[in-house]
């Protein structure tokens, strides 16, 4: 027998859609929406992200987690990070999580285990980040993408703890990767 949730229709209709700012990175629409009760919202902003995002914890055969150190204009923030970038048109996730990996570490291999799939603003984006864990990653480069990351290096996992329980991880994509490896005893 269904519950109470399901004989409801809890689906928001969109009436209409207007666009309001479009670029290669992302696009701002307004949207009016018919919520299940009848009623509109009129021009509810929504932030389109064209390109989705991977990042990924790279762990090495010691169990050293590699971060790295990156300063965020918007933010006026510096501080230790999972590689992470956008997805390339046609790339697989895993492919650009491999790619942002090396060129932001300078790391490569590792067996890739997906970590979670989430959207951090779904209430005013679509936003995806996909994030792995690459365990047994080698340093085997130099960082190519030296525009946004200023070093990298290796942690022990008690160093990531410590960094967690202090604040000291500003970025909400790295902090959701960290904790979901350590939910998941892959670290």
């Amino acid at each position: 027998m269904p519950d109470e949730q399901e004989k409801t229709d809890p689906y928001w209709k969109v009436l209409r859609r207007e666009q309001v700012y479009t670029s290669d990175w992302i696009n701002l629409y307004q949207d009016w929406v018919q919520l299940p009760d009848g009623s509109v919202i009129e021009g509810h902003h929504v932030l389109d992200y064209p390109r989705k995002a991977v990042g990924v914890v790279p762990v090495n055969a010691a169990g050293q987690v590699m971060l790295v150190d990156h300063y965020r204009f918007i933010t006026d923030t510096r501080g230790w990070e999972i590689p992470a970038g956008g997805v390339d048109a046609g790339e697989e996730f895993e492919a650009a999580a491999r790619r942002e990996m090396l060129e932001e570490s300078g790391c490569t291999g590792g067996d890739l285990t997906l970590l979670t799939r989430n959207h951090p603003s779904n209430g005013s984006s679509n936003q995806l980040f996909v994030l792995y864990l690459a365990k047994g990653a080698e340093q085997t480069a130099p960082i190519t993408d030296t525009n946004e990351i200023i070093r990298a290096r290796w942690f022990e996992v008690g160093e990531v703890r410590e960094l967690i329980d202090k604040d000291a991880i500003p970025d909400g994509l790295t902090l959701t990767a960290l904790l979901k490896a350590f939910y998941m005893g892959l670290l």
